[in-house]
């Protein structure tokens, strides 16, 4: 059996941003992974928290003074865990939905596609045209303070900007779609990872597809199909779907893409902070 180690180095703490705890999204269960364990660091509060809508877990880890460095580690195991259902129910949240302009472009292309899984190729299809690959900064985003995820022409984003385009224009169409945030570890020996990375999944009459807009523009290619890795790696899921929310000693707090730990302000906003030092380790 292989089992994988995740080792997550925070390069800042709580100090610097007058945080009162980090948030770490623990694992999930897909049909190619198992969540193992989850190991906080040292010394530190840890209080498992339940996701309000979905139930999944996370850790609130409070540290034991503010200049304290955080390490905290993930085991998965490669072997079908099983996907919970609640993974295809949609969050019912501003970053989840289209506006209404969209949403009837959505159901046009489906349509004049045939419907069915055609309908949703075409959808990839276009989400894809409508996308050059890179990152802005979240305030530049063109569904940035919307109410619905509006309709875009020519933009540039990365895996998150793409897959929530995607995600509200599949499901305006009338097809469950699951959203998920892993970590992605490229095929450097050191096992570093390319980055934290999301991709869509779809469900319709029996048949599974998963999604990956963002890595075939990132290998150069325009033929988006149906399959994982097209930049060869690993992926390990951390948690599916958006707008996570959790409450913790009467803090609210919401985390729009989990995908790695964030800090916690005592308002309940969350800062991301430096990117952490991550290493995959296969024991």
């Amino acid at each position: 059996m292989n089992a994988y180690r995740i080792v997550v180095d925070m390069a800042d703490c709580a100090g610097d941003y007058g945080a009162v705890g980090l948030l770490a999204p623990l694992g999930i269960d897909t049909d190619a992974q198992r969540f193992g364990a989850f190991t906080p660091p040292p010394g530190w509060g840890v209080t498992v928290l339940a996701e309000a809508r979905s139930g999944q877990r996370a850790a609130l880890l409070t540290p034991p003074d503010d200049r304290a460095k955080a390490r905290v580690e993930h085991v998965f195991e490669a072997v079908p865990g099983g996907l919970p259902p609640q993974a295809f129910e949609p969050e019912g949240t501003p970053l989840a939905a289209a506006a209404e302009a969209m949403a009837e472009d959505a159901r046009a292309i489906a349509e004049r596609a045939g419907g069915g899984l055609a309908g949703i190729a075409a959808l990839v299809a276009d989400t894809s045209a409508r996308f050059d690959y890179g990152s802005v900064a979240p305030e530049d985003r063109w569904y940035y303070g919307q109410d619905a995820v509006p309709p875009v022409v020519c933009a540039i984003g990365n895996c998150i900007d793409i897959n929530t385009y995607l995600m509200a224009a599949l499901r305006a169409a009338g097809y469950e779609a699951a959203y998920f945030t892993c970590y992605y570890f490229d095929d450097d020996p050191a096992g570093i990872p390319s980055g934290m990375h999301c991709w869509v999944r779809t469900r319709h009459d029996g048949v599974t597809q998963d999604w990956d807009i963002a890595h075939y523009k990132k290998a150069g290619r325009d033929d988006v199909a149906p399959a994982l890795n097209p930049v060869p790696g690993k992926r390990f899921a951390l948690a599916f779907g958006r707008d996570h929310h959790f409450r913790w000693g009467g803090i609210d707090i919401q985390v729009p893409t989990p995908s790695r730990p964030v800090w916690v302000l005592e308002d309940g906003r969350v800062h991301w902070g430096e990117g952490p030092i991550v290493q995959l380790l296969q024991d």
